[in-house]
């Protein structure tokens, strides 16, 4: 680490959005006339246009992935995992229909290993990014084990629902802390003991915006059917009505406290990050997120998704912003690993989970 530790904003992002939107056309053209084979090598071509964007330290990143093991990725998955999987849920329904008991117990072990497997397949996928992602020669990397971050997203998924919802922060991060303390840069791993300490005030406001929304939403519904028993409206025109008081109710319960708790997480999680000594930290505010979510939300919404790469990039702009880090690690000391991470990728992501082109 050099001598001075003032906080400095060493990323820039200068992608260009009409770039990005020809590639976004480009992509769904391609897509089309391909039945959807083109988009493993379209999703590459994002990422290489949002990675070369970025440069830190004055020098780019640069993404080294490729569309062909994005495929081979997704075709190992949809043959060894996916269709055996199809194949077990259609024998556990016949032996529901046929009166077996184990049937059941067939379906729901099933259902508890898809889930799990998605989760192993987001770590995984996240390995293969990193191990993608080179700046200097130097290319990042993560450990640790898919299947051990699928298992304390379970215990995260059982401690939520029975603590009814304060389990939340402690457990998103206990595993952002997992994810964290196994990334790697070349042969350094950075370190995190990140805590929800001083989450837990805000995520009280979440809470609570939360019950006011369900009260109410629960008020709405029982309105709108009261008015259609006595016949002062037709059950469409109820249901419209009803959407159209539930959304904004929504936005305005729920977005200003989200985005507020969502700030302090991501300014926890910097704050407990570093590199060889230097420490990280995130200037975000909740109106900023706000602003970057909904723009994000309207340009899939009103482009059905097909521009959503110009969304991405918005979220790498903003990204590479508000990231300060204190001082400058000591690159000259990183060396490169030997670990050059997964043949292929993202295969688990692609067919169970539908990942899109980031």
């Amino acid at each position: 680490m050099s001598d001075t530790t003032t906080s400095q904003r060493p990323l820039a992002c200068a992608g260009d959005m009409g770039n990005m939107f020809s590639t976004s056309l480009l992509n769904m053209l391609l897509s089309v006339l391909t039945l959807s084979i083109y988009r493993f090598w379209g999703k590459t071509n994002v990422r290489r246009q949002l990675w070369g964007a970025v440069r830190a330290w004055g020098d780019p990143l640069e993404y080294t992935g490729t569309g062909k093991e994005l495929f081979i990725g997704f075709l190992i998955v949809l043959f060894a995992i996916y269709l055996p999987l199809v194949g077990g849920f259609a024998w556990a329904q016949v032996m529901l229909v046929s009166g077996n008991p184990l049937g059941a117990l067939l379906l729901s072990g099933l259902y508890l290993l898809t889930v799990m497997l998605v989760s192993v397949g987001l770590y995984r996928a996240r390995r293969y990014q990193m191990s993608r992602t080179v700046w200097r020669g130097i290319r990042g990397g993560q450990t640790g084990s898919g299947w051990s971050y699928a298992l304390r997203t379970l215990v995260v998924w059982i401690a939520v629902p029975l603590s009814l919802g304060w389990a939340w922060p402690w457990g998103e991060m206990w595993l952002a802390n997992y994810r964290f303390n196994n990334t790697t840069f070349g042969d350094r791993h950075f370190k995190c003991d990140a805590t929800a300490s001083g989450l837990y005030g805000r995520f009280t406001l979440v809470w609570f915006s939360g019950l006011i929304f369900v009260v109410a939403a629960g008020i709405l519904a029982v309105g709108a059917a009261s008015l259609v028993e006595q016949g002062e409206m037709d059950e469409t025109t109820a249901a419209v009505a009803f959407a159209l008081v539930l959304v904004p109710l929504a936005v305005l319960t729920m977005a200003l406290p989200s985005a507020w708790y969502r700030a302090g997480f991501y300014r926890n999680l910097a704050a407990g990050t570093e590199f060889e000594g230097s420490r990280f930290s995130v200037d975000i505010r909740a109106w900023g997120l706000i602003g970057l979510v909904a723009g994000n939300m309207l340009i899939s919404l009103f482009s059905l998704g097909v521009l959503r790469p110009m969304a991405s990039l918005r979220t790498f702009r903003y990204g590479c912003s508000v990231i300060g880090v204190e001082g400058e690690p000591d690159f000259a000391k990183v060396l490169r690993a030997e670990d050059t991470g997964p043949s292929t990728g993202e295969g688990l992501v692609a067919v169970l989970d539908g990942a899109g082109e980031f």
